[in-house]
């Protein structure tokens, strides 16, 4: 098996940062495009040792996206501060800042499926059937 990718932190747009749209020049949707497809080769992997060595390649790739590390300014939602805070902290969920959004969603998504890839290989005793429901669930993107 491959090295682990390092990186074990969710990073995420606030989501009053999420974009509805988003205009990408040549080279970004070229880079983009390929990233995506090569993500959803993962799908179609016939294990999950191999689905791993994918997810890490991709998100070698993603790694160099700049993002800026920042402490959430308001919920924008009936949440208190504290309880954001809190679940991102159990979760390991750190909210960023980026130019590059449309990068900083795919790396978000990539990383949540790592996450239950590497899981499932640690953890052989796990129950298989809900491994492969939140698999699946992750994997609907790829119909839209």
């Amino acid at each position: 098996m491959t090295q682990t990718y390092p990186n074990h932190s969710l990073d995420l747009l606030f989501p009053g940062d999420l974009p509805i749209e988003q205009e990408l020049n040549n080279s970004d949707q070229e880079k983009l495009s390929q990233i995506v497809t090569k993500f959803l080769q993962v799908f179609k992997q016939p294990s999950s040792e191999k689905e791993l060595i994918i997810l890490e390649e991709i998100l070698v790739c993603l790694r160099s996206i700049e993002v800026v590390y920042c402490e959430i300014p308001s919920t924008q939602s009936y949440l208190e501060n504290w309880e954001i805070f809190d679940y991102d902290q159990y979760f390991n969920v750190m909210r960023i800042k980026s130019s590059k959004q449309a990068f900083s969603l795919l790396k978000g998504i990539v990383t949540a499926y790592h996450s239950i890839v590497l899981v499932e290989c640690e953890n052989k005793q796990l129950n298989s059937t809900q491994i492969e429901l939140q698999k699946k669930g992750l994997s609907a993107m790829q119909n839209y």
